[in-house]
């Protein structure tokens, strides 16, 4: 018997073979060809089989966002996961009802591996988002989006490319975007983590919005309610944002949460034009994540709407741009002007919390330089374009749009950065 078989045997009278597993990964998983880096390589497409058998199809149409059983197989440079049993449903709500996103047209689907073993999950995943990009036309919204969180270090979702087959159908070109859950918040956060709150469109931090049940109310829990059944964490936060005080307010907001990693979100979101974030006209689009201690850090969602992207139409080279520093703004679709999310506002609104931001926006502009996003939201086009010219190949005005919204997204950056330097130097910052 050799050395290594030794150990192992030791390995195995010990009870010890769990161990040896990556977390989250059953024994056939942990056998994968497939690595975790393949799944968010930005310069790779991932083929993705989608098996929906037909009563879960049904289901599907009548309860769009209601899990049903399924299995995925994954494949990368000849290299198979395998089948894999899954749950899935999908993914939306706008898209859901005017874009074609339903299961008869091209859906965004959210991916869930059972419990049906002990350990679970996939890679140590336990969940997926397959995104189908349906309102960004260039389909680099998000990469970039994320990347610039990223670079600037707010936690924020890796991202990868899916070709999806559903049963047997080529669905074209999805964006597997790194879904903010437990896992997630283990990987990027060294405490631990109480709560995982969704922020819902519209609703403020605001005394009265930490109503309702894990999935009821202002704010959904989709973390953390089996141990802590209650949203005091969510009140003490919205308590300290009732403070009309700037100066106690703002001293409240490093007690209630990351304060430097919240403005410095709010100066990425507002640097990539995110009108459809919180500190945009609609408050949408975020997760609060809360740790033992109650204090809070904001992680971005939903940056499809970023880059100047103007959902309302596909006129080639048209821009929407959300105002830098502004307590209210429009949005494409209503020219009317809503006041913007109220930690942003009163941020703003106070010279120590406002300069803080300008200087964050300083910093982005810079990042936006210093990692060349430019040229990495190019080179991504490169690899994605041909599998999106199959798509569109029955519809070449479609291919079109796509390339001109990637072109006009990539020069919206230095756009932006003339923005940012303009708004500096108004302010007296060099």
């Amino acid at each position: 018997m050799n050395k290594f078989a030794r150990i192992l045997q030791l390995i195995v009278g010990l009870g010890l073979v769990g161990a040896v597993l990556a977390p989250g990964l059953s024994p056939a998983q942990a056998a994968s060809p497939l690595k975790i880096e393949d799944l968010y390589n930005p310069l790779k497409i991932v083929r993705s089989d989608l098996s929906i058998p037909a009563n879960s199809i049904a289901s599907l149409r009548s309860a769009p966002k209601t899990y049903v059983p399924a299995s995925i197989s994954m494949s990368l440079d000849g290299r198979v996961s395998g089948s894999v049993a899954i749950l899935v449903r999908l993914k939306g709500s706008t898209s859901l009802q005017y874009d074609g996103g339903d299961i008869d047209g091209t859906p965004s689907f959210k991916i869930k591996f059972p419990k049906a073993t002990t350990p679970y999950g996939y890679l140590g995943l336990r969940r997926m988002t397959f995104n189908a990009m349906l309102q960004d036309n260039s389909k680099i919204h998000e990469y970039g989006a994320y990347a610039l969180f990223n670079a600037m270090g707010v936690p924020a979702s890796k991202t990868g490319w899916q070709r999806i087959y559903m049963n047997g159908k080529d669905m074209g070109l999805y964006i597997n975007v790194e879904t903010p859950d437990s896992v997630f918040m283990q990987k990027r956060f060294k405490d631990i983590t109480q709560h995982i709150y969704e922020g819902r469109a519209n609703k403020d931090w605001e005394i009265g919005n930490s109503d309702g049940t894990a999935d009821t109310g202002s704010f959904l829990v989709d973390y953390g309610w089996k141990v802590t059944p209650n949203k005091d964490d969510l009140s003490t936060l919205f308590d300290y944002m009732s403070d009309f005080i700037p100066a106690d307010w703002y001293k409240g907001m490093a007690t209630a949460t990351n304060r430097t990693l919240l403005i410095r979100s709010f100066a990425v979101e507002n640097f990539l034009s995110h009108w459809d974030s919180y500190s945009g006209p609609l408050k949408n689009n975020y997760f609060l994540r809360s740790n033992t201690k109650g204090q809070f850090t904001y992680i971005p969602w939903g940056t499809d709407q970023t880059f100047g992207e103007n959902r309302k139409t596909d006129t080639l080279g048209d821009t929407f741009s959300v105002p830098l520093l502004a307590t209210t703004s429009a949005h494409p679709y209503d020219s009317r002007k809503s006041y913007r999310g109220k930690a942003y506002v009163m941020c703003i609104q106070y010279s120590v919390c406002k300069k803080a931001y300008l200087l964050e926006l300083k910093a982005v502009s810079a990042k936006a330089t210093g990692m060349k996003l430019a040229t990495q939201m190019k080179a991504v086009a490169n690899v994605i374009n041909p599998v999106l010219a199959i798509q569109f190949k029955n519809n070449p005005s479609k291919m079109t749009l796509a390339r001109n919204e990637q072109t006009r997204s990539i020069s919206y950056i230095a756009k932006r950065q003339s923005e940012v330097a303009a708004l500096l130097k108004s302010n007296g910052i060099k």
